[in-house]
């Protein structure tokens, strides 16, 4: 917590705001507003991809005995900013151009989590089946999509001309 208050702090755009007495004692971090990379047009595809890769989620999760999660506008929006981030510099990231992290990004979109975890991917094509065996097979990511303890997701998904396909996908639960 530390590093990201420094690292807002050289960046000039930080506000620390006090939990209430009923929460942790320490303060939140709020970051600045997301960088221009974070805003893209939507792939024509997207709320199929999208669809899909709920679907796809939550069958994953019921396979493991585990609850379905419900999509939140919050961490779509946080989901979509870093899909569009990611995809802008090439790459996949859990750090975003502007060094927030996921709890940073979450709260920029009002989104305070108790927890929060994330998957991303690059590539993949249109195929979001192909990203889900992926991440499935991938002891981190698949820890994360059986995480017991979250209740919501957001999905992001972007395809800039001639590049490929940038996912993100966070889970959460809010305080």
């Amino acid at each position: 917590m530390a590093s990201l208050l420094a690292a807002a702090l050289t960046a000039g755009c930080v506000a620390v705001v006090p939990l209430p007495v009923n929460q942790r004692a320490s303060a939140v971090v709020l970051p600045g507003p997301a960088p221009a990379s974070a805003k893209c047009p939507l792939p024509a595809d997207a709320g199929a991809r999208r669809a899909e890769l709920l679907s796809a989620v939550n069958r994953f999760r019921r396979g493991h005995g585990l609850p379905a999660v419900r999509t939140e506008h919050r961490m779509t929006r946080a989901a979509q900013a870093h899909a569009c981030d990611n995809a802008a510099r090439g790459g996949y990231a859990h750090v975003g151009s502007d060094g927030a992290d996921l709890h940073a990004r979450l709260l920029r979109e009002g989104f305070r989590p108790r927890i929060a975890v994330e998957n991303t991917g690059l590539g993949f094509g249109q195929d979001s089946a192909r990203l889900m065996a992926y991440w499935e097979n991938s002891p981190k990511h698949r820890a994360n999509l059986l995480n017991p303890k979250v209740k919501y997701i957001g999905l992001g998904v972007a395809r800039p001309a001639g590049a490929r396909t940038s996912w993100v996908l966070n889970m959460g639960t809010p305080l």
